[in-house]
């Protein structure tokens, strides 16, 4: 069996025409599939997987315009080990029936709570075998959650233009997403973690997703209990230095922004994933810049 099942022509038609629509290579349009078919069967399940990070961005929210091959997946609870385990055999399982192969099984241990599975799939549009990665991430719980429409630059193209497709293929469908705000959050605090890790290597692409979020954010007493309810909870985490007490975020970015910390990679990796002209300026001055003249981040418990 392979994602393509017995309609390789077909798909093979379709994601020309859409890439050629939406000027978007055919291996993007590709990757862009298997991930929404991934991700259905994902929604199909009792666990309650949610989707977050720079793809559900993406995928649900239609904020960012950059590529992502990243399906990062929590769960709106702390899962217990049994829990766990079901995770991983659901995971493989759908992996199994679209015919994806797992190319790092040595890697994955089911008792842990971070997993990356790094899964390869037959491309219709390239001679080697191309990978979609999916990660899972236990050590918080995920909170607050949504339920929201997952779209696809195929689906949208069908809705869009009215078109129904020749082939089996749910066009949009609804699954748990962590809330614009939470990966906001999230967002802020990675980059102040890889910046004390002295980390700035194809992390820069934060800094562009906090700009296009900042929009939707509302800096008030909601976003401020948030942040220490997050806080609180990264604090556990020895992966997550900066919500220690001893750092003031603020200052963080403040040293970010004025040593220029991640503009090197910026300009040599995330600006290659963008799919619109947007430079290190703009994703400072929208973002971070903003941020620090608001007092959110500071801990006020």
């Amino acid at each position: 069996m392979n994602w393509y099942n017995n309609y390789k022509s077909e798909w093979k038609e379709i994601i020309e025409t859409v890439a050629s629509e939406i000027k978007r290579s055919n291996i993007i349009v590709e990757k862009d599939l298997i991930q929404s078919l991934f991700l259905y069967e994902l929604s199909k399940e009792d666990i309650p997987f949610v989707f977050k990070g720079g793809t559900s961005l993406s995928k649900a929210y239609g904020l960012i315009d950059r590529f992502s091959e990243d399906i990062d997946l929590s769960m709106n609870k702390k899962p217990t080990d049994s829990e766990k385990r079901k995770s991983h055999d659901i995971i493989i399982n759908i992996a199994n029936n679209l015919g994806l192969e797992l190319s790092n099984p040595d890697m994955i241990k089911t008792r842990y709570n971070y997993n990356k599975y790094i899964f390869k799939y037959e491309s219709l549009f390239d001679s080697d075998k191309l990978e979609i990665i999916i990660e899972t991430s236990y050590y918080q719980s995920v909170y607050p959650v949504n339920k929201h429409i997952i779209n696809s630059y195929i689906g949208t193209f069908c809705k869009n233009n009215n078109i129904k497709m020749p082939v089996p293929f749910v066009i949009d469908f609804e699954m748990n997403v962590q809330s614009v705000e939470r990966t906001f959050i999230d967002k802020i605090f990675a980059v102040c973690d890889y910046k004390i890790q002295n980390m700035e290597d194809r992390d820069s692409r934060h800094l562009y997703d906090i700009a296009k979020m900042l929009p939707l954010i509302s800096f008030d007493d909601k976003l401020d209990k948030l942040i220490d309810n997050v806080r609180d909870d990264r604090m556990l985490s020895k992966n997550n230095p900066s919500a220690q007490l001893e750092y003031n975020i603020n200052d963080m970015l403040k040293e970010i922004i004025n040593k220029r910390f991640y503009e090197k990679d910026y300009n040599f990796v995330t600006k290659k994933l963008l799919y619109e002209n947007y430079s290190y300026d703009e994703a400072i001055n929208n973002g971070l810049a903003y941020v620090i003249n608001t007092d959110v981040f500071l801990y006020k418990k």
